[in-house]
C-alpha cells in the first residue's frame, strides 16, 4: 500500500468493514474482537512506508509496487519508524534445528510460506510424521510419528501448556495459528514436543496481516492479526481466524473459529507481564463428533531478566472446555482446569540450562517438573537433554531424552539420540466430577483414567553436506509395552494393544537443480513391522523452488510439486455404539500429489494451492471417513505496516 493511500481515514474503516463483513459467519464474541481492533485501525495516524521501499538520498527505486507510477521515492517523502518498542523476555532452548538433531522451526514468514491453516498443515512436509484426519475442517485432529498414539505429543505455548482437554493429546484442531509468530517441533521418538510463541513486536510502527483465500468445497479462510507496541500505555496484540467448509460429503460442513486478545506491561525489555485470552472453537455437522465445542485458554504471564544470561518466568491460567450439543452421549462433557508454574533459562555462552514446573488442580496430572539443559559449539557439535517427571493419580512417572552430535567435519555430521521413560495417556474430558476416576482395568482405559506405556527409542545416524547436496540417514529403533488409543473422539473407548519392538531405517535428500532456486527434496522410512499409526513405508517428494528477484528484494516466488504417502495403516477405531470394544483397523494406502505457488510483491503475498489434484477418492486414516478428493484454495496475503 502507498503511502498516500494508506493516510485516508476513509480507507481504514474500508478495511475494518471487511472484517465486520466476516461477522455475518462469526459468533458475536469474535465480533467484539473484531470491533476492537477497528477502532484502533481507523484512528487518525500517519502511514508508514514499508522498510523494503524506504530510501535516502534520492535512491531511484525500480522495483516498488507502483512500478509504472512511482519512479522515485525521495528522504524527504518517507518517515521514519517509531524504535520504541519492547517484548517480554521468554525461556529458550538452544538446540540447534536440523535433521541431525530432529528439530524443525518456522518463523512468521515461513509460517506464511507454507500455506497452512492448522498446525497439521504445517508439520505434514516432516520426514516419516502422519496428520491422522476423521474429516474435513471441524473434525477431530492429531498426528503421530514413530507409531506413538496417546501421550505422544506435548503442546508448550509461552511457558503455558496446552493440555489435553479431551483425551490421551490435544486436538489440532483447537489450536490456532493467529497471532503465532514461530513454531518449534521436536520430533522426538518417544514423545513429540511442539512449542509455540505469540507475535514479537519487530518495529515501534503498528501492525497488521491480513490473510484471505477460498476454494472448492465452499472452502473459505481469513486470519488476521493486529498489533501495536504502543498502545495503552503498553502494547496490545488482536487476531482472529476461521476457517469453513461444506466437508466431503452430505451434512459433513465444518468450520474452525478463533480468536486471540493480549495486552501487555513492558519495563522496557527487561520485564513484563501480559494478559491474554485464546479462545478456538470447532463445528461440525458429523454425527459421530460433537458437533459444536469450544475451548478458552485464560494466562496471566510475567517474565523478567534477572541479570546477563538469566530470566525467570511464572504465569498462572485456567483451561475450559465447553460443548453445545443436543447430540446424546454428550451430556455432563467438558469442564475446566487451573494450571501454574513457572521456569529459570540461563544463557552462560556455550552452556544452556531450562527449568520449569507445572501445576495442575486435579489428578490427571497433578503436577509436574521439567529440566532440560545442553552444550553447544557450532563448529565442533553439541549435546543436550531433557527430563521430564509428573504425577498421574498419584503414581510418578518419568521420562528423558537425550541427543548428541559432532561435526560438520569435511561436510559429515555424526548424530545420535536415545529417549526412554514412561508416559501416560488420560481418557474422557476434563469435567470437574471425573477428577477422582476408578482404577484402570485390564482392557482399556475408562473415562477419567490414565494408561501408562513404558517406551524405548534409540536414533542414530549421519548427514552430509557439500556442493549444494544435503543427504542424510538414520537407524531407528523403537519398542513398548503397550500401543495407546489417541482416545480423542477419533478412537474413544479403543482398547489399549500390545506393544511390539520395531526397527527401521530413514533417508533424507535436498538436491540442486540446473534451474537456480529449484531443488529436488525427498524423504523415506520403512519399518521391518508395522504397528497402530505405524505403516511400513512413508514417503515425502517434491520439486522445491524458492527465490528472490530484483536488487531491492521486492519480488520474492516460491513453488511446490510433489507427493506424500504411506502404506496401509492399522487404525484404532470406537467402540461400535452398542457397548462392544473398539479395535485395530486397516486403512488403504495414502497418497496425494500437491502443487502450490505463492508471490510476494513488496508485502502482499497472492497463493494458490491444488491438494491431490490426482483426484484419489480412496484416501483416509480412519475406516469409512474420506477425506477431500481434491482441493483447489487461492487468495491473497498481505503484511501492513500503519
Amino acid at each position: 500500500m502507498s503511502d498516500g493511500l494508506a493516510s485516508f481515514p476513509a480507507l481504514r474503516w474500508f478495511q475494518c468493514l471487511g472484517a465486520r463483513a466476516l461477522g455475518s459467519v462469526m459468533p458475536s464474541r469474535v465480533l467484539a474482537v473484531a470491533g476492537v481492533a477497528c477502532a484502533i485501525t481507523a484512528t487518525p495516524a500517519i502511514a508508514q512506508i514499508p522498510d523494503s521501499l524506504q530510501v535516502t538520498d534520492s535512491l531511484l527505486v525500480a522495483d516498488s509496487l507502483a512500478l509504472d507510477s512511482l519512479a522515485l521515492v525521495q528522504e524527504s517523502d518517507s518517515v521514519s519508524a517509531d524504535t520504541i518498542f519492547y517484548n517480554l523476555p521468554r525461556v529458550e532452548g538452544r538446540t540447534p534445528v536440523g535433521y541431525a538433531t530432529g528439530i524443525w522451526e518456522w518463523d512468521r514468514d515461513r509460517i506464511m510460506a507454507s500455506g497452512a491453516n492448522t498446525l497439521a498443515e504445517l508439520f505434514q512436509e516432516i520426514p516419516g510424521l502422519i496428520t491422522l484426519l476423521s474429516g474435513d475442517y471441524g473434525t477431530p485432529l492429531s498426528m503421530s510419528a514413530f507409531g506413538q498414539g496417546g501421550a505422544g505429543y506435548r503442546v508448550i505455548r509461552d511457558g503455558f501448556e496446552v493440555y489435553p482437554v479431551d483425551g490421551g493429546v490435544a486436538d489440532l484442531q483447537r489450536i490456532g495459528l493467529a497471532g503465532i509468530t514461530q513454531v518449534r517441533l521436536d520430533r522426538s521418538l518417544g514423545q513429540m514436543l511442539i512449542v509455540l510463541r505469540s507475535h514479537q513486536h519487530e518495529d515501534g510502527r503498528p501492525f497488521s496481516v491480513i490473510e484471505a483465500g477460498t476454494g472448492d468445497l465452499s472452502t473459505n479462510m481469513f486470519r488476521g492479526i493486529y498489533a501495536d507496541p504502543t498502545a495503552l500505555m503498553g502494547s496490545i496484540a488482536v487476531g482472529l481466524e476461521r476457517i469453513d467448509s461444506r466437508g466431503v460429503a452430505q451434512d459433513e460442513a465444518g468450520n474452525r473459529t478463533g480468536s486471540w486478545v493480549r495486552y501487555q506491561l513492558h519495563l522496557r525489555d527487561r520485564a513484563g507481564i501480559a494478559f491474554e485470552m485464546r479462545r478456538m472453537g470447532a463445528q461440525t455437522e458429523v454425527p459421530l463428533y460433537t458437533s459444536d465445542a469450544r475451548r478458552t485458554d485464560l494466562m496471566v504471564r510475567a517474565s523478567m531478566i534477572v541479570t546477563d544470561g538469566v530470566v525467570l518466568e511464572g504465569y498462572t491460567g485456567r483451561s475450559s472446555y465447553d460443548v453445545v450439543s443436543e447430540q446424546e452421549g454428550f451430556e455432563g462433557v467438558g469442564g475446566s482446569r487451573s494450571q501454574h508454574g513457572g521456569s529459570v533459562g540461563l544463557d552462560l555462552g556455550p552452556f544452556w540450562a531450562n527449568g520449569s514446573i507445572r501445576v495442575f488442580d486435579g489428578e490427571v496430572p497433578s503436577q509436574s517438573v521439567e529440566a532440560s539443559g545442553g552444550f553447544v559449539r557450532t563448529e565442533t557439535g553439541g549435546v543436550s537433554g531433557r527430563f521430564w517427571q509428573g504425577s498421574l493419580n498419584g503414581e510418578t512417572i518419568a521420562n528423558l531424552a537425550s541427543r548428541a552430535w559432532v561435526g560438520p567435519f569435511a561436510g559429515v555430521t555424526l548424530f545420535g539420540a536415545y529417549q526412554a521413560g514412561q508416559y501416560g495417556s488420560r481418557d474422557g474430558p476434563i469435567a470437574d466430577d471425573a477428577l477422582n476416576p476408578p482404577e484402570i482395568p485390564p482392557t482399556g482405559i475408562v473415562p477419567g483414567t490414565v494408561a501408562i506405556t513404558d517406551r524405548t527409542t534409540v536414533r542414530a545416524g549421519a548427514t552430509f553436506t557439500g556442493w549444494g547436496v544435503t543427504l542424510g540417514g538414520a537407524a531407528l529403533y523403537a519398542e513398548s509395552d503397550l500401543a495407546l488409543p489417541l482416545n480423542t473422539e477419533i478412537d474413544k473407548g479403543a482398547p489399549v494393544e500390545p506393544g511390539v519392538h520395531r526397527n527401521g531405517y530413514e533417508g533424507m535428500l535436498s538436491l540442486p537443480m540446473p534451474l537456480e532456486g529449484l531443488t529436488l527434496d525427498g524423504s523415506y522410512q520403512w519399518w521391518d513391522e508395522e504397528g497402530p499409526y505405524l505403516p511400513k513405508e512413508v514417503y515425502r517428494g517434491s520439486f522445491e523452488f524458492h527465490r528472490v528477484f530484483k536488487a531491492s528484494g521486492n519480488l520474492e516466488l516460491w513453488g511446490s510439486f510433489g507427493v506424500r504417502g504411506h502404506d496401509p495403516m492399522l487404525s484404532f477405531v470406537p467402540d461400535d455404539g452398542a457397548g462392544g470394544p473398539g479395535a485395530l483397523a486397516r486403512v488403504p494406502f495414502f497418497q496425494s500429489w500437491y502443487t502450490r505457488v505463492q508471490v510476494r510483491v513488496v508485502t502482499v503475498r497472492l497463493f494458490l494451492g491444488w491438494e491431490n489434484f490426482t483426484v484419489r477418492r480412496n484416501n483416509q486414516n480412519y475406516p469409512d471417513r474420506l477425506l477431500p478428493y481434491a482441493r483447489t484454495f487461492f487468495g491473497l496475503r498481505w503484511d501492513l505496516w500503519n
